[in-house]
């Protein structure tokens, strides 16, 4: 389970500097690709995690991807409004999700 949680902190990391530091297409992509990557992991632990956690971990990892989405396209259309907000919510949820991923 270790290497899940690093690869979701290896995700964060990379969504946070091409979304707020360095702004250029193809670092785009490459977030894209780590988020499919990060799904992809997320979902093979899913599945050989029980029932009702698996369920929760794949819609905690769900949620998270598309929060980091949304900050980069509120990012990109200069929307600074409610990104606050986003950012605390896409904490809470990596927090939550390392929790359950440790307690496996």
């Amino acid at each position: 389970m270790i290497l899940t949680v690093l690869m979701l902190l290896i995700y964060l990391v990379i969504s946070a500097i091409t979304i707020l530091l360095l702004r250029n297409r193809i670092l785009d992509i490459l977030r894209v690709i780590a988020g499919i990557a990060f799904m992809l992991m997320m979902t093979l632990i899913s599945l050989d995690a029980p029932n009702p956690d698996g369920l929760l971990i794949f819609s905690l990892a769900i949620c998270l991807f598309i929060s980091v989405e949304i900050t980069g396209y509120k990012e990109a259309k200069g929307d600074h409004a409610r990104l606050f907000m986003i950012h605390v919510f896409t904490l809470m949820i990596s927090a939550v999700l390392i929790i359950m991923l440790l307690t496996l």
